[in-house]
Parts: C-alpha cells; sequence; structure tokens
C-alpha cells in the first residue's frame, strides 16, 4: 500500500499530478535515469508522487524512497496496435496508469538535492516475447511526478516534471523482463546526458490511480546450496522453486563477464531450462531462458537484477563470481492460514499451493506462470481467486485485480479478455472470461465488502448479453472470431469434454452467483432475468448432452457430470455414474476446471473419502506424481509438460479448510457474519489441523481420531458465534475455544 504524505487526500494527488508533464528518456537508453535538481530545506515535510512508463526506482541525493522491488503496478497504459496479437482482438480498453505517494522528508538536504528516477522495460517496453503477439506500448521509458514540499506554517511548495530534466543512460545496458538483464560496470565511467522530450498525446485517456495494491517486495532470503562444478560453471540449489533472484559477488577483471542463468529444473548437472520458455524464440532470435550478465570492471561488486525477476530451483554461475544469497520476491501479501495433517500428500499440496501462488503474485495482478508467460490469465485467476484470498492477506491485491479485469472488458460489446491486464493470450468464454462475476463473487464472499459489485454491476450484466450474444440454441458456442474457444484446458489426455457444454454450465452455475450479487446491492428487480435465462439455457444443455436413460451428461466423459451438479443439473443417477466412475479411475482425468469443480461436488455431496483418494493418490493425474518427482510448486500439467510453478491445479486447496475442515459460512453469509463449522472428515485421515484469518477474527479447526472417537477443538473469534454439525451432531459454538466429541464408524460408505 502507499505511503501516504501527513494526511493529503488522493483528489489532491491526481489533480496535482495533472500540473506534470510526461516526460521521456531517449528511445535510445536501454535502461534511462532521469535526474532533476530542486532546492529544499531540511526538516521539511516532503513527498513525492510519481507514475512511470516501464519499471522505476527513485532516489533522493542518491538515497533509494522506497524498498518496492518493482514500480508501478501493472495496467493497460494507454492504446496499442492490435493487429499484431496473435489472437485477433477488436476490443477498447480502459486505460490506467498507477502512481505511488512516498515521503520524502528525511531524504531532503539543506539547498540543492537531486532526484533521480531509474527506469527499466518491464512489461511497458518489453519486446523480447513475442509468443502472445509482436507488440509494446512505447520505445521511450518515461515519468511524472510532483514533489510537494510544506515549511509546516501553511506554505506549500509544488514542483512538476516540466521537461527540464535531463536523462543518462545507466550500467544497465539491456532490460527484458522476460529474459534477464546485463550490467556493464564499465559504462559508469562514461554518462551520457540528454535533454527529455513529453509524450502527452498518448496518455490523453489515460487515468491516473493511486495505487492501492501491496508493492512487490523481499520477503525472505535463503542460502543456496553448492550441487556441482566443473571448473566453468557451478551449479547451486534453492530447495525450493522461488521467485526473485541471486544476490552475486563478483569479482571479475576488466571486461570479464560473469553469466547466471535460472531454471526449475535439471537435466544431470545441466540446467533444463524447457518448463519456463526455453521452446520460445525471441524477437532477437535467442531462446527465452532467464539470464542476467556482469561485464566487469576490474573491481569487487556485489550485484543484482534490478528490473527483473526470476522463477526458479536451480541457478547456475559462471565466471568469478559466487552468490551471497538468493532473494525471494513477490507481492507484500503474508501468508495468513496454517495446515498440517496426518496426510503428506494434503500437507504438500497446501504448501505447494501457497509456495505456487506466492510466486505468481507481482505488480497487483495473479500470473499463470512466474517465467514463461507471467500474464493474468483470467481462467488460471478466477480458479484460484477464492483459496488465495482465503488463506493469504489480499484484501487489496485482489481488489487491484478486480479492477483490471473490468479495465480489460470491451467497453462496448462487453467481451472480458482472457488476461487482465490485457497482454494478448488465449482462452474460452465463461472459463475465463466468467472471472467478471466469480472474483467479485468471491471478494465479497470473504471479505464481506459490496465496493467492487456496485462498480462493476454494469459490466457484469454487460458480459451476461455479450455470453447471450455468442450463443446458438442456448448453448455458448463460441467468442471473438478466430480465438479460443475454450472449454476447460490441460486434461490428462487429449481435452474431450465439449467446450459448450463447459461454458454453458459455468455460465449457469455464475448466473446464480449474479442473483445474489443483485440481491445484495438492490438490484432485485434483475434477478428474475437472470433466472429466466439461466433455466433456459439449462434446458439446451439437457437437450444436448444429457441421457435420460442414464442420467449421465456427455458420457461422464473428464467430469462432464461433476459440471452438470455443480449447475444444479442432474439427479442421484448423475451422481452415482460420477461417483461410479472416479472410484474405478482412482485418479484425475479433468482439466483445471474440472478438477475444482470435481472436488467441490464431491465434498458437497458427501463423497469425502473419494475426494481424499482423489487428491492423495500416486499414480498418473494426481498430485502424488508431481511429488515423487521432487516438485515443489504445483505444474501446469499431470504429467508435468510445461510450468512447473502454475497454481491453477492447486486451487483445490481450499477444500482443505473449507470441506475437509469444515470452515465456513451460512448460504447467506458473506464476510463469515454466520460461521458454519461442517467438517468433512474421510475415513483414512486421522488428524489435521487448519486456521484462517477472517475479517471476523481467526478461525481454526483441529480433530484427531482415536478409534472410533473423534475429538475436535475449535476456535472461533470472541464475540460471534458459530453452528458446529458433523454426522449428526450439532452444536452452537459460543465462546472463543470449543472442544466436542463425537463417535464414528470406520468405512463409513459415501
Amino acid at each position: 500500500m502507499s505511503e501516504f504524505f501527513g494526511e493529503v487526500m488522493d483528489v489532491m494527488f491526481e489533480k496535482e499530478l495533472d500540473n506534470a508533464k510526461w516526460t521521456m528518456a531517449p528511445a535510445e537508453f536501454a535502461s534511462p535515469v532521469i535526474v532533476r535538481t530542486f532546492d529544499a530545506v531540511s526538516g521539511c515535510n516532503a513527498s513525492i508522487i510519481l507514475a512511470s512508463l516501464g519499471f522505476c526506482r527513485i532516489y533522493i541525493n542518491g538515497e533509494r524512497v522506497s524498498d518496492a522491488a518493482f514500480l508501478p503496478l501493472h495496467s493497460i497504459y494507454h492504446d496499442i496496435d492490435l493487429e499484431n496479437m496473435l489472437y485477433p482482438i477488436h476490443d477498447k480498453f480502459t486505460f490506467r496508469a498507477y502512481y505511488s505517494v512516498f515521503d520524502i522528508s528525511k531524504l531532503l538536504k539543506n539547498g540543492e538535492n537531486i532526484l533521480e528516477i531509474h527506469l527499466g522495460n518491464g512489461f511497458y517496453r518489453q519486446s523480447e516475447r513475442v509468443a502472445e503477439g509482436d507488440w509494446r506500448y512505447g520505445d521511450s521509458l518515461g515519468a511524472k511526478y510532483v514533489i510537494a514540499i510544506s515549511d509546516g506554517g501553511g506554505d506549500n511548495k509544488y514542483i512538476y516534471s516540466d521537461l527540464t530534466e535531463v536523462a543518462r543512460d545507466s550500467a544497465i545496458v539491456y532490460s527484458e523482463l522476460f529474459t534477464g538483464e546485463i550490467y556493464d560496470a564499465r559504462v559508469e565511467r562514461d554518462r551520457n546526458y540528454k535533454f527529455a522530450k513529453t509524450t502527452e498525446k498518448l496518455l490523453e485517456n489515460t487515468k491516473l490511480t493511486l495505487a492501492d495494491s501491496p508493492y512487490d517486495k523481499t520477503v525472505n532470503s535463503i542460502s543456496p546450496t553448492l550441487i556441482y562444478e566443473d571448473g566453468e560453471r557451478k551449479v547451486y540449489d534453492v530447495g525450493i522453486c522461488v521467485s526473485g533472484y541471486a544476490r552475486i559477488r563478483v569479482f571479475a577483471n576488466d571486461s570479464d563477464r560473469v553469466v547466471v542463468r535460472y531454471s526449475e529444473d535439471l537435466n544431470g548437472n545441466r540446467l533444463d531450462f524447457c518448463s519456463a520458455g526455453a521452446s520460445y524464440e525471441c524477437r532477437s532470435g535467442r531462446k527465452q531462458i532467464m539470464e542476467d550478465i556482469f561485464i566487469g570492471d576490474g573491481n569487487e561488486h556485489v550485484w543484482e537484477p534490478t528490473f527483473v525477476w526470476h522463477a526458479f530451483r536451480y541457478f547456475e554461475v559462471e565466471g568469478d563470481a559466487e552468490p551471497q544469497t538468493v532473494l525471494v520476491i513477490h507481492s507484500d501479501t503474508p501468508v495468513t492460514a496454517e495446515f498440517n495433517s496426518s496426510s503428506p500428500e494434503l500437507n504438500w499440496l497446501y504448501d505447494a499451493f501457497i509456495r505456487t501462488q506466492l510466486n505468481n503474485m507481482h505488480l497487483g495482478f495473479p500470473s499463470d506462470c512466474p517465467h514463461r508467460e507471467r500474464l493474468g490469465y483470467t481462467g488460471d485467476g478466477q480458479i484460484c481467486s477464492l483459496a488465495a484470498m482465503t488463506l493469504i492477506n489480499s484484501k487489496g491485491f485482489y481488489r487491484k485485480w478486480i479492477r483490471d479485469i473490468f479495465d480489460s472488458q470491451d467497453v462496448i460489446g462487453g467481451h472480458v479478455s482472457h488476461t487482465a491486464p490485457f497482454a494478448g493470450g488465449g482462452g474460452g468464454p465463461v472459463g475465463w472470461g466468467g472471472a467478471a462475476i466469480t472474483v467479485p463473487y468471491n471478494y465479497y464472499k470473504v471479505f464481506g465488502d459490496k465496493t467492487p459489485l456496485y462498480e462493476n454491476y454494469d459490466g457484469m450484466k454487460k458480459y451476461v448479453n455479450y455470453l447471450i450474444s455468442r450463443s446458438e440454441d442456448g448453448l455458448v458456442t463460441r467468442e471473438e472470431d478466430g480465438g479460443w474457444v475454450l472449454g476447460d484446458w490441460c486434461t490428462l489426455d487429449e481435452c474431450k469434454i465439449p467446450a459448450p457444454l463447459v461454458n454453458t454450465l459455468l455460465f449457469a452455475k455464475y448466473l446464480g452467483y449474479l442473483e445474489e450479487i443483485a440481491s445484495a446491492i438492490g438490484k432485485q428487480s434483475d434477478v428474475p432475468d437472470f433466472k429466466a435465462i439461466r433455466e433456459r439455457i439449462l434446458r439446451a444443455v439437457k437437450e444436448r448432452y444429457y441421457d435420460e436413460s442414464t442420467g449421465s451428461l456427455a458420457s461422464g466423459i473428464q467430469g462432464a457430470d461433476a459440471y452438470g451438479l455443480y449447475a444444479e443439473l442432474g439427479d442421484e443417477r448423475t451422481r452415482r455414474s460420477l461417483v461410479d466412475k472416479y472410484e474405478a479411475l482412482g485418479h484425475f482425468d479433468t482439466g483445471f476446471i474440472g478438477t475444482y469443480v470435481l472436488l467441490d461436488v464431491l465434498f458437497e455431496s458427501g463423497y469425502e473419502n473419494l475426494a481424499y483418494k482423489l487428491l492423495t493418490g500416486h499414480g498418473v493425474g494426481s498430485f502424488g506424481y508431481m511429488i515423487d518427482r521432487g516438485a515443489t510448486t504445483v505444474w501446469e500439467h499431470w504429467l508435468g509438460e510445461g510450468s512447473h510453478c502454475h497454481p491453477m491445479f492447486g486451487a483445490c486447496a481450499v477444500y482443505l479448510f473449507n470441506s475437509l475442515l469444515g470452515i465456513g459460512q451460512h448460504a447467506d453469509s458473506y464476510g463469515y457474519e454466520r460461521i458454519v463449522i461442517s467438517p468433512k472428515i474421510p475415513d483414512g485421515l486421522d488428524e489435521a489441523y487448519g486456521s484462517i484469518l477472517t475479517v471476523k477474527g481467526r478461525i481454526s479447526v483441529r480433530f484427531k481420531r482415536d478409534g472410533k472417537k473423534i475429538e475436535f477443538t475449535v476456535e472461533i473469534p470472541e464475540g460471534v458465534s458459530a453452528l458446529f454439525e458433523f454426522r449428526g451432531t450439532k452444536e452452537l459454538l459460543t465462546k472463543s475455544e470449543n472442544i466436542i466429541h463425537c463417535e464414528v464408524q470406520y468405512e463409513r460408505y459415501n
């Protein structure tokens, strides 16, 4: 969250920024520094209000202003040429640039002071990765700022960016988010200064917005282990997959090079770059490999990259250098949950999801992977949103990402992009675009805050109308011409579940959410329309895919029956078909959406034994398969294809809390106003403990089995009541710690 100067209002910040000019450095500078001198008096109150195009670090008199690893928050900065995108897109977006406010009072001195704004490409001028399209926002990097100084007596002085600045090049001679940095220590000897320029017209439709999401910060440091050395290079193991980079002590002679490369995996004693994007060719012709280079000047240096992060477990160092430590960097969103149990597989699922999700939380948006694509995919993001909101202190983070989703919605037709902030990418109509409903709904459910519902309700209705316009005979069958129309994604084998079935049943489910949203914000008059649409499309699915003789949908392929039950279509035969199939199969064959839906249906239907069996298996199509191959983060695909740091399959970790331990709410409760503790404990699990920090306070559940007896210890926040329900036992909980004893039978048939 921004560090405020005094109690100055956000409106004043934006008003003052309007008086400043966007000041741009020459395009030929790889990582420029914009320099401004100004007069001040030490001891006065002062703040800087700054927005930038490209990553930035701010210095006053050589001192860094903030410990934020990367500024600013990512957004759709302004209009770009969409003709070069991989998939056709003709949407009209909402443009936004985030500004930050920092207190600089203690950094000022009497007389002349120096402001330096060091800039790197970030997403704004990223040009190497072209897999989603050959595009970037602009050729030049820049910033606009206001320095506000108060003498404490009511006199205020404002210093605006006004093109009196100069720009110089820096020792960073190459800065690309997807491939790394090159730092040439010799450049510091001969700096090249030029006057800055402006680019006002490009940003005339860009809304300046105060940064309201936690910044990226260094949250941990890890000592790596040397595991291989051959004289030319040293290979290190961090022990877990992290996002960040290594801090290196360099002893290189003049013009000697030190090279640091990063990967998730090893192939023998060599780094294996495949899972992190090495199969992609960049604009320059090089492969997309995470690599930083230091060119020495004969002096010893402690060096780390400035404007890139990497995601890795292993790294190698070539040259005369050694690592000091590994810095773990992601959004400053602390974990607020705890979980452990007698099941190593469930413990791994929790740990791996948390680690994977945090690795993918940067710049105020959740990415699909923190290396290869780094895109805010709305499919991955919406599936993981409930788990992330429940287990991580992420209210501000998701408040900002909801804004991204609607900034990435076509203002005319209502289409919701597959990535937010929009940056290309493929997906599907509802499994991706449905984030426009599910993420605000989950936000309200977890935090009890209606603000995003009020702000974006019209956008949600526009999205509903868009889906209707892309339907045939009641089924959602298409999206934008020439684009992807996915249903599920990353099924164990070839994806055969019909995309119209997936998209239409998800649409029906989300219309139910929209009915609740409408009622919550006083739009009850819209509820009958949503009900009518829902009934109509469910009839269409039934007519097309439902087998009256068996009660199954699309022959139950890849979780099709679970989708039906999730949307309240089907009967007990449908449920029995689903259970019989997965009892016999013994593992997941579903994609990332279907896995989440399947487990929801099994837990809610009382089949926790089967859910547990699937969650703890070790064959193909299981998390145990990942565990047995040394995974410390969740894979993109059951068999290990693609990224090895993709949170989407791990979204089901939320069921450890709201299903297995039963930490939940009454159906019409939001923000944990009416707590319900309803554990669904499988017969094979002997003990477990979990807690979450809610807006009402911390809730925890612990159970331990002793023969046929189970002892529960339930803690609820002071002053809040809760209902405990477990296999016929019901108790009202009214104090902070409650102990309940129950007797159960083993081998309970679900």
